[in-house]
Order: structure tokens, then C-alpha cells, then sequence
């Protein structure tokens, strides 16, 4: 009876070290200024999860304006990452979490940015991107487009930004994402 006490502690150590989490996603965050003064205070990431759904819920929209979209795609990157590491969000549902990090995946996929590439360094040059379109300077906004975040040439990623396809995931997973901000209470 002595050793099956003393044999429990050990299994269970020993399970525990089997117990395999998943990696933390790379996580960055959108710049102070990312949206300029159209969300003075306004919860930053609310702003970007409803940039983003915007961006994602009518795409037909965005056509001709890759500055919206970098933007967008900025957000939706920034949000994923943080909704899977961030303390501030283990309340959120995992389902969504996961929706956001798909969503992610698939649209770098479309741009031509690897999933292994650092989401600050994806969202620095998304934002750079998206102001200096927003100012008028192409070639500004070319050179953001441009290094190893982008496999692509910043001309193919300036053209698919301009004409950025319907991604079913990524409306999904933002609006699952807004609804975690702002949960239906069924108990009526």
C-alpha cells in the first residue's frame, strides 16, 4: 500500500511533463497611430477587430483600396496573436481564438507572407504601408512591401492588396471575435 502513495506522485509528475502545449503565436500590436484620429478613445483592439471584420464582412468594398486593407490585415494579425497570448482575453471562447489564428494563416497565405515571419514585423510594414498610401507615396509604400516578411514582390503585394479576395474565415472569425466583445445574454 506504501509504494502505490508514493508511486502516485510520480505518475502524475511523469504525466505532466507529457502534457504538450502548443507553441505561443507570434504576437505584435498595432502602433499608437495605426488609425490615425478616427479612434481617439475608442479600446484599441476593439477598433482593430472591428477595422478588420469590416475589411473581411464586405471585401467588395475594399477593392481599390490597399490602404484600407493593409490596415485591416494589420489588425487582423495584431488580434489574433494577441487573443491566443494575452492574459486580457483567457475569458474569450477558444473556438474564436482559434478562428483568428486560421484566418490569419490564410490570409497571409493570399499576400505571400510566411506564417513563420514575426506578426510586429508583418504589422510595422502593413501600417508603414497603409500611411504612406494614404499620403500618396507609392514608392514609400512599395519599399514597406518590401524584405523578407513578404515573399512576393511589394508590386504583386500592392496589387492583391488593391484587389484583396473574399476570405470566408477571416469574416468569420472577426465576427466571432466582436461578438466575444459584446456577448448575446440568451437569458432573456
Amino acid at each position: 500500500m506504501m509504494s502505490r502513495v508514493l508511486l502516485l506522485p510520480l505518475v502524475c509528475l511523469a504525466l505532466a511533463g507529457c502534457v504538450h502545449e502548443a507553441p505561443v503565436p507570434s504576437t505584435g500590436y498595432l502602433p499608437e497611430d495605426a488609425f490615425g484620429n478616427s479612434v481617439v478613445g475608442e479600446d484599441p483592439a476593439l477598433a482593430a477587430v472591428n477595422d478588420a471584420m469590416i475589411a473581411f464582412a464586405y471585401p467588395e468594398r475594399m477593392q481599390g483600396k490597399p490602404a484600407d486593407m493593409a490596415l485591416a490585415i494589420a489588425s487582423l494579425d495584431a488580434m489574433a496573436g494577441q487573443f491566443s497570448s494575452s492574459g486580457r482575453w483567457a475569458g474569450w471562447d477558444e473556438i474564436t481564438k482559434q478562428e483568428m489564428l486560421d484566418a490569419r494563416t490564410e490570409v497571409r497565405g493570399i499576400l505571400g507572407v510566411p506564417e513563420s515571419a514575426p506578426s510586429q514585423s508583418v504589422i510595422d510594414h502593413l501600417v508603414a504601408a497603409s500611411h504612406a498610401l494614404d499620403r500618396g507615396d507609392q514608392t514609400a509604400a512599395l519599399a514597406a512591401l518590401s524584405g523578407p516578411d513578404f515573399t512576393r514582390t511589394p508590386e504583386q503585394t500592392l496589387a492583391i492588396l488593391a484587389h484583396f479576395p473574399k476570405v470566408s474565415a477571416a469574416n468569420k472569425a472577426t465576427m466571432d471575435a466582436n461578438m466575444n466583445f459584446f456577448p448575446v445574454d440568451h437569458d432573456w
